[in-house]
């Protein structure tokens, strides 16, 4: 039986969809090589300056570089700035 999130990510490839997740998916935009917004996150997992992992509903989000600090963080959003190197999804199995 699939889950919610495999539900709605399928109702999104078959509506072809243009470009717009479903809501309360995780959304993250790359501004240039130094900012980074995430929105729809479910916390921090990890803080140091060359790594910051971000939990969302389907695993992690990991941002790494150098001087990388949370400029701004709310319930719903939050802003990392510094010199980005790479993101990547660590998805759970």
């Amino acid at each position: 039986m699939k889950n919610r999130l495999e539900w709605e990510n399928l109702i999104a490839q078959k509506m072809d969809l243009p470009g717009e997740p479903m809501p309360g998916l995780p959304i993250a935009e790359l501004a240039g090589d130094s900012r980074v917004l995430v929105e729809h996150h479910m916390g921090i997992v990890e803080y140091e300056p060359g790594q910051i992992g971000i939990r969302m509903a389907y695993g992690r989000l990991c941002i790494r570089g150098s001087r990388l600090e949370m400029v701004c963080m709310t319930r719903d959003q939050l802003v990392i700035s510094g010199c980005i190197d790479s993101i990547s999804i660590l998805r759970r199995c």
